[in-house]
């Protein structure tokens, strides 16, 4: 399976996920893509034709990912986060 993080806008597709623009993990595999937040806690899978049809952006490296998600926590006041989930 291939993992990346991706920009996606989402109408309904992924409830448990949310709607609107977001920054997901993605792996990819030959028949499913399982998607999750940057978090973990909320993941789905979709089957090729659907993730074909959502609208994408960018595909994001994993250390700009970590150094923002990092920075949100400070600012939260949570402990930072030294890897992705």
């Amino acid at each position: 399976m291939q993992t990346i993080y991706q920009e996606v806008i989402v109408t309904n597709e992924l409830p448990r996920i949310g709607s609107g623009y977001r920054l997901v993990k993605v792996q990819i595999g030959t028949k499913w893509v399982h998607i999750s937040d940057l978090d973990g806690e909320n993941r789905t899978k979709v089957g090729m034709k659907s993730w074909s049809a959502m609208k994408k952006g960018n595909t994001v490296e994993p250390e700009v990912v970590l150094k923002s998600l990092r920075k949100a926590d400070r600012a939260l006041g949570r402990t930072a986060r030294r890897k992705l989930a």
